[in-house]
């Protein structure tokens, strides 16, 4: 495993070597608020906690229904500093559940819309391998979404290995090839939910994070920051990671949101992958791996419980993800990471996200637990958080899929 451990310089995203661009770091400098923003306004008609992706799409989506006065409030520095701006940009519309399977068709077709003309996503497709039953579950999904019952392929082992060489050797039972999948710019896609919220009237406030809720007669009625209070009726909790924090804010016991580690790894230069190859996701044996410039991205899919704060990367996850790739996809032998970093999935019990107004508070609303599919669904996050904002009520079936009340006790 010695060629695993890479020169040392194994990073956070924001840590990353000098001259180095991590495929996944922090959005660009572009999407910074300037020193000369606007000053803090007094009043909002939302105010949304987060500029990741549930934040400002939800933010543009609200805009586009003719909300105007929509506050974003961000701690950081830059927007998707954390979880938006670290994942694999690998836009999955096959997932483990119909609901989710839905969204995410539904958000990638939109994704087609707000480039103005340039695609954010790469159509190379995606292939999920792995054993009869886990595929099986997956066909039955595809079969009951129009949009991937018309697309998806299945292919056995043989046509798996034709298709990806490197999984030569490999031990899985076929796959199914997902063609209308593939890969994100994903500081484009950031880019274009904050310049649609931008042009539509939402002002993003940078280095501003929320400090309090205030709540009088069973609602919410202003948002603190250190800058100053606006006084709104709706506070959207798109927070990520800090999402029960923002809850305890306005005195509301936490729901079971878990904020889970996972690294990610760039290799060496390596030629024997394709550059227009499929994604490759083994979901029996839980790891995945893409083209990423001239060599891979990987991905051992580990998670640890970690508490709601930015991780470090672990030592060990290196040589874990050697371990298992050196069992399982032997055709990867020969490859060697160079660098790393470590992220937040936010998981649920059930692994479905939490949308929609919290029945114990009225005016504040979830937009939490995307459980790593943040990116993929963000576009359809976005719309459907604003409907039931707008509405009352988070369009069907995905409102009582995602309602903050299974979690929740009035």
């Amino acid at each position: 495993m010695e060629r695993w451990r890479g020169d040392g310089r194994m990073r956070d995203a924001v840590g990353a070597p000098a001259g180095a661009r991590e495929p996944c770091a922090p959005v660009s400098a572009r999407l910074w608020i300037p020193a000369m923003a606007p000053p803090l306004p007094q009043r909002a008609d939302v105010v949304v906690v987060g500029a990741g992706f549930a934040g400002l799409a939800t933010a543009a989506s609200l805009v586009e229904l003719g909300v105007r006065r929509v506050v974003v409030l961000e701690a950081e520095p830059i927007p998707g500093k954390h979880g938006s701006g670290r994942n694999a940009a690998m836009a999955r519309r096959l997932i483990e559940d119909d609901v989710l399977s839905r969204l995410a068709v539904r958000s990638v077709a939109r994704m087609g819309e707000l480039g103005n003309g340039t695609p954010l996503v790469r159509r190379v497709g995606g292939l999920l391998v792995g054993e009869g039953d886990a595929l099986d579950a997956l066909a039955r999904i595809a079969a009951a979404v129009p949009e991937l019952a018309a697309e998806v392929e299945r292919l056995d082992a043989d046509a798996v290995r034709a298709l990806v060489p490197a999984l030569a050797g490999a031990d899985l039972a076929g796959g199914i090839l997902t063609p209308g999948c593939g890969v994100t710019d994903i500081h484009a896609l950031l880019g274009a939910f904050a310049d649609r919220a931008r042009a539509g009237g939402a002002t993003t406030f940078l280095r501003t994070p929320l400090t309090g809720i205030r709540v009088a007669g069973g609602r919410v009625v202003a948002a603190e920051t250190p800058h100053g209070v606006i006084a709104t009726e709706q506070l959207v909790n798109a927070a990520g990671f800090a999402a029960n924090p923002v809850a305890a804010f306005a005195g509301l016991a936490p729901l079971p949101l878990v904020p889970t580690r996972r690294h990610l790894f760039v290799t060496a230069p390596w030629g024997g992958l394709d550059r227009a190859a499929p994604f490759v996701w083994n979901v029996s044996a839980g790891y995945y791996f893409r083209p990423e410039g001239t060599g891979l991205l990987l991905c051992a899919c580990d998670g640890t419980a970690w508490p709601p704060e930015d991780p470090p990367t672990d030592p060990g996850a290196r040589e874990a993800l050697a371990a298992k790739f050196d069992a399982a996809v032997p055709g990867l032998r020969e490859v060697r990471p160079t660098r790393g970093w470590a992220g937040l999935r936010v998981m649920t019990p059930d692994h479905r996200f939490v949308i929609g107004a919290d029945p114990r508070l009225t005016g504040f609303f979830w937009v939490a637990g995307l459980g790593g599919h943040g990116m993929t669904t963000s576009a359809g996050v976005g719309e459907i958080a604003a409907r039931g904002l707008v509405d009352g009520a988070v369009p069907a079936p995905f409102g009582a899929a995602f309602a903050p009340d299974r979690f929740t006790t009035v």
